[in-house]
């Protein structure tokens, strides 16, 4: 009787072991896996920080290129960062930068003068850069006339909706009430674009059709067209006696040098007084205020980051002024 109570004795003990180590096998497993994630956690942080840091480094870059003389032959840093993305090794990672000139853009918070009249001007390149568009992309569904009217509605303070009586259909624009009753409603901003993202918020404007117009507008400067640095299609559309071929040829011939008066427009072949009188007044090569807009794309590991800034370069100074900042 004696021993079968010491075996259940050492029974009993033996389970309750058995317990104790599986509890703190147990505690030890999940202890293990909180310092790993910790560790990635950790790590995921580091990385995040040095990605940031490699796109800091890339906009730092692009504002030190941006601050020589874009304009001048001599110093081609400034012009090889606008003609394509650079790609740069870091000791952190990698970055790269995109630099895009605003000042070859149409301004689309242009298509209302101050007073509040239409500027009918800048209304018609539009209308021609939407038929260039429209007609160059058969394949896709035709941008509508309506994009204008609404844009107007978008950036004027009234809440009249507009109606563009010379376009025969698609006139109409959108206030307030259309937007009232979208499924997530909210309200026109009914002052100028702060940046040109901001077009997707406007009635009937699909991220495909955002970037198809992208390259061609923009919501900075004084309305005049930057000759040496306008896609073909701007050039295009600054007037209607002005052809692909035409439109190309100074493309090509600012490829060579760029142009440092409009006056050498009149070299271009098949360039007219009627038409060299309207780039005259449409367009420029030394914009009053230039605008370039900087995307720098850090990479550390498997982490990324970017930064997209405006920057203004005053062209009297050359003092330049980040004037719009995010990071994604």
């Amino acid at each position: 009787m004696k021993h079968r109570k010491t075996t259940t004795s050492k029974g009993f003990v033996l389970v309750v072991v058995l317990c104790m180590v599986t509890a703190l096998a147990g505690l030890l497993f999940a202890f293990n896996l909180d310092c790993r994630a910790d560790l990635v956690a950790a790590d995921a942080l580091t990385s995040s920080a040095r990605a940031l840091n490699c796109a800091r480094a890339g906009l730092n870059l692009a504002i030190a290129a941006l601050s020589s003389s874009a304009d001048s032959p001599e110093n081609p840093a400034p012009m090889t960062l606008l003609a394509k993305t650079q790609h740069i090794a870091l000791d952190e990672g990698t970055c790269s930068v995109e630099v895009e000139d605003q000042t070859g853009k149409l301004n689309i918070n242009l298509l209302k003068r101050p007073d509040g009249r239409l500027n009918r001007p800048q209304v018609d390149r539009l209308l021609r850069l939407i038929d260039l568009l429209n007609r160059g992309d058969l394949d896709r569904p035709p941008i509508s006339y309506s994009l204008i009217p609404s844009i107007i509605d978008w950036i004027d303070a009234d809440e009249q909706t507009t109606c563009l009586q010379f376009i025969a259909r698609q006139n109409l624009g959108a206030e307030s009430s259309y937007y009232a009753n979208l499924p997530v409603p909210y309200r026109p901003r009914n002052a100028p674009l702060e940046t040109i993202e901001e077009l997707l918020l406007v009635k009937a404007v699909t991220p495909e059709l955002f970037d198809r117009l992208r390259r061609y507008i923009t919501v900075w400067g004084d309305g005049k067209v930057n000759i040496n640095s306008a896609p073909r299609l701007v050039i295009e559309s600054l007037s209607e006696n002005m052809d692909a071929a035409l439109a190309q040829m100074i493309v090509s011939r600012r490829k060579e040098r760029p142009f440092e008066s409009l006056a050498q427009l009149r070299d271009i072949p098949g360039m007219t007084d009627a038409l060299y009188n309207v780039l005259r007044k449409t367009a420029t090569v030394a914009p009053a205020d230039k605008h370039y807009q900087v995307v720098s794309r850090g990479r550390s590991g498997w982490r990324t980051c970017t930064i997209v800034a405006m920057i203004r370069k005053d062209p009297d100074t050359g003092n330049l002024d980040v004037i719009q900042y995010k990071e994604l």
